[in-house]
Parts: C-alpha cells; structure tokens; sequence
C-alpha cells in the first residue's frame, strides 16, 4: 500500500503526529436527526469514535482534541445520504473497521456507507467539493404537469435572478450558471426534483432558492416549511476525470451493504 501524501491542515492551528492516516468516511443523517446541528454532529462523532476504541489522532498543545473535519454543514431540516468527514488515526487500520465499528456505537438516523483510506493527495473534504446532488419533494401546489410543461423552459432562461443575503445585506444575484441540473423524477406517490448544484468554499448555491424561484416562475406561492429536501451525494472535479462523489479514487475503499 502506498504511503499516506500529506494533507495541509495548517489553517487549523494544530501540528500533526509522525504517523497519520486519513480516512474518508461517506454517512446518512436520517429523519431521526435531521433536526441536530453541525456541532452536535461532530460530537456525535466525537463520542462514537471513543466508544468503538478507535486509534485516532490528537491535536498537540494544552488543549488536545481529536482530529476530525466535515465538509458542507446540512441545513436543519435536511435528510441526506451523502455526508463527509475526514477522520484522521494514529494507526493504520482496515476501512471496512471503521465503518463497521463506527456503525455499532452510531445512533438511529446516522450510518456510515462507506470508508476509503486516503492514499492520494488530495484536499480535505470541504475544500473538495465542487457540486452537489439534491432530491426536492414538493408541496401538492406543484402538479406533476406543471413540472413536466415548464421546468425546461425555467432552465432556458438566460439569468435567474434571486436575492442573497450577505453578511451584512442582501443582494441580487443570478444563479443559473449554479444549477448544472434539473430534472423532473416524480413517481406515483411524490412530485420529486432532481437538482445538481455548485456547492463548496467557492459556490455554493442550495436548493431552498432555487425552488423559490421556480415557484415565482410558475406564479406559485413558496411556503418554505411544505418542501422536503434530501441530499444525495457531495462531488468534485477532477481534472481528466470529470465529477467525482467526495469518496472516488482517492484511495483504499470499503462500500457497506
């Protein structure tokens, strides 16, 4: 197996053991959390590493603490089955530990998919990310026909104007160069959308706008409390390659059942 490449994690403030391994674990925030923060998350995590025994790694100084980050925090109320975190170890351990023993301390609501061990050099899971896959359950305003008739013509348009708040106003932005995808997928039961979306440190574009300004296009009324938004995966660009979910080609991999 190759030697673990480096990782910069500089900006964090913190000096690395000699030995570290990186692993990059894929997980599910069901119903039953979607309600709990980013923070508390973490500390989810926090607990559950401890409990499975796992070797991970500490930060140096007076003030140790284990050495974990996540990529793009999830909106309150968002389910998702494409959430990051690069867990680094002390040891060198098999992926599919990992997740396996993660799994058992884990509450309801949380499961890890899938866990690579990093042997290529590549960013840290936020400063992956290039995009990001979405599944919208709509409100009963929005008919399957309605969708269907005119969701290739709101695509059309040339700029899609939305007002995004900053930290200290709000402005107006166009957003159309941001939606890489749209796609009608209702079935039988559920008025669904696909949405691709630029996402990351860079852009960073959710779903919320977008069907905000869908409905506006439609002379619908947006009650932002009737849609439901579940998150698919996060992806990258590489070079050569084209999109790629956060956990491809980066190193050794363990996908669960």
């Amino acid at each position: 197996m190759n030697e673990q490449k480096q990782i910069d994690y500089s900006q964090k403030g913190y000096t690395k053991p000699k030995e570290h391994y990186i692993y990059r674990v894929k997980f599910t925030k069901g119903e039953e959390v979607k309600f709990i923060g980013h923070l508390d998350i973490m500390r989810l995590f926090q607990r559950a590493i401890k409990r499975a025994k796992l070797p991970v790694a500490y930060s140096q100084g007076f003030n140790p603490h284990q050495l974990l980050s996540f990529a793009n925090p999830l909106t309150l109320g968002t389910t998702s089955e494409g959430e990051y975190g690069d867990f680094e170890m002390a040891e060198k351990i098999e992926p599919a530990f990992v997740m396996n023993e993660l799994n058992k301390t884990l509450p309801k609501g949380v499961k890890v998919l899938d866990s690579v061990l990093i042997t290529q050099n590549v960013s840290s899971a936020m400063a992956s990310i290039d995009g990001a896959k979405y599944i919208v359950y709509a409100d009963k305003k929005l008919t399957r026909e309605l969708l269907e008739n005119n969701i290739n013509q709101f695509l059309a348009q040339k700029e899609i104007l939305v007002m995004k708040k900053t930290k200290n106003n709000e402005k107006i932005t166009d957003i159309r160069k941001d939606i890489f995808d749209m796609k009608n997928i209702s079935d039988e039961k559920d008025v669904k959308i696909y949405l691709y979306l630029a996402a990351g440190s860079r852009k960073n574009l959710k779903p919320e706008p977008v069907m905000k300004s869908f409905y506006e296009y439609l002379g619908l009324e947006f009650e932002k409390y009737c849609m439901k938004y579940h998150r698919l995966d996060l992806m990258r660009k590489q070079q050569g390659k084209g999109w790629l979910a956060l956990a491809e080609e980066i190193g050794v991999r363990c996908i669960g059942g």
